[in-house]
């Protein structure tokens, strides 16, 4: 059994709406093939064996459409149920998939960081779960300003900690989500990965943004913004949102001067 990692549930997300998408883009296609077979149909209309033929081959191309729509449908139902078991730590599901991350049967929970300091870090393991630069650097803002990316960091009287600063009930959540995956929430890799956590699962649609935000200062800005105050919620968040938007659009700069540029 492969030893695998809810934090790669972000994979299933990414494929769900692939396959959606094409499943979409098949079904147009296949209305409009029958708005052109009944255009070609018309008895009324003599249009010749040239005609003829291309109905023929339409009627042949809409048959395989409906093969590959059902297909697809039946391809998005697998994602989704699998991905649901993958998410709770299923390894019958992960091997189903073919994930090969290791030759253990223990679970871990643990994301694979890479980078010498904290920042680089946190930077390297959200790009590589699919999240462009502009996206990054607005989640890293606000790190920044929360923490300045120390784990052990302490705020609001003893009542926040972490990266995020997560607070009360959030910190709680944050300590019974390492516990049960066997992470340590003092350490990055604990705190990366509850960030992850959170936004895919208690903050979906501030997730779907940071997905959907282009790839410049724009977005860095959308992205800092709507991680304040929507995740963060911290006083006077409209203006700290302006404020790490603007951090956020620095930040893609010295990415992009570093030659750190994604496609």
């Amino acid at each position: 059994m492969n030893e695998y990692s809810i934090s790669d549930y972000g994979i299933f997300s990414s494929a769900v709406g692939d396959a959606k998408s094409l499943g979409t883009s098949l079904a147009t296609g296949k209305s409009a093939l029958a708005a052109c077979k009944t255009q070609l149909s018309d008895g009324s209309i003599f249009m010749g064996p040239a005609c003829d033929n291309c109905l023929s081959v339409l009627t042949n191309a809409d048959s395989k459409l409906v093969t590959n729509t059902d297909n697809f449908s039946a391809l998005e139902k697998f994602l989704i149920e699998t991905s649901s078991n993958y998410q709770s730590g299923d390894q019958n599901a992960a091997s189903l998939i073919g994930l090969s991350t290791g030759n253990s049967s223990t679970f871990s929970g643990s994301p694979v960081l890479t980078g010498s300091s904290n920042q680089e870090k946190i930077y390297n393991y959200l790009t590589s779960q699919g999240l462009n630069q502009a996206a990054v650097c607005g989640i890293l803002a606000n790190i920044k300003q929360e923490s300045n990316f120390k784990t052990g960091d302490w705020g609001d009287g003893g009542t926040s900690y972490g990266i995020c600063q997560w607070h009360n009930t959030r910190f709680t959540e944050l300590q019974n989500y390492c516990s049960s995956n066997n992470l340590d929430y003092q350490s990055l890799e604990g705190q990366v990965s509850f960030l992850t956590y959170e936004l895919q699962n208690k903050y979906p649609e501030l997730y779907k943004t940071l997905q959907s935000v282009p790839n410049n200062e724009e977005g860095a800005y959308i992205a800092a913004y709507q991680m304040t105050v929507k995740f963060e919620r911290p006083a006077d968040m409209e203006w700290r949102g302006e404020q790490r938007g603007y951090s956020a659009q620095e930040m893609l700069n010295s990415y992009n001067q570093a030659g750190t540029t994604q496609s």
